[in-house]
């Protein structure tokens, strides 16, 4: 899985042009046909080596990616999942949907209706990890008008409060790191001092 080692980089979490090269590459030699496409069974074969998705899942996440209705994953549709497999190991997904919300969104919006219900927002959960009671608690609580529809504005809120979470999370740790190396300073200062005042003794 040396695809992994890729990573996503910059304000808009994409792969840099160097891997996204390298990823057009394994592309080609997933398209045994020359097509310029990976039809269901190559990329079943792929997912199924590089996630845990079991079959149903990954045919779901197929339909899900095939935006054109084409039966077929064209290498931008491919590019897009490396991306977001990528951004999940990295555990950078939060800050992919937040600056790709619109396409997330319309990933997610099967029939075209501009919204996205309970059973459409599952697949999102498939991509991003998350189970079925998160997937349902996320969605009731961002479902502001109670229509059980998610439109786009409230599906924008759930990314930005990702972001916020996110960033939350990052203060936390460094707040963390921060006083826990005070307390190791701290007890060093007394730990010379007590010294210091043994010798004074001595």
């Amino acid at each position: 899985k040396q695809w992994y080692q890729r990573r996503v980089r910059g304000e808009y979490s994409l792969l840099s042009g160097r891997n996204a090269v390298i990823i057009y590459t394994y592309f080609g030699l997933l398209d045994i046909h020359s097509t310029g496409a990976l039809n269901d069974v190559q990329f079943y074969v792929f997912l199924k080596k590089a996630t845990d998705l079991n079959r149903t899942e990954i045919y779901r996440v197929f339909d899900m990616l095939d935006v054109d209705g084409s039966s077929s994953i064209e290498y931008n549709e491919f590019y897009l999942m490396v991306c977001i497999l990528v951004s999940i190991h990295d555990h950078e997904e939060k800050k992919f949907i937040y600056h790709h919300s619109r396409t997330v969104f319309d990933l997610m919006d099967k029939d075209g209706s501009a919204t996205i219900d309970v059973e459409e927002f599952e697949i999102f959960g498939l991509l991003f990890n998350l189970g079925l009671k998160a997937i349902r608690d996320i969605f009731n609580d961002f479902d502001v008008s109670g229509d059980q529809q998610l439109d786009y504005g409230e599906f924008k809120l759930f990314a930005m409060a990702c972001i916020d979470r996110e960033n939350s999370h990052k203060q936390k740790s460094v707040s963390s790191y921060s006083s826990e190396k005070l307390e190791n300073i701290e007890e060093s200062v007394s730990e010379r001092s007590t010294n210091a005042s043994l010798c004074s003794i001595l």
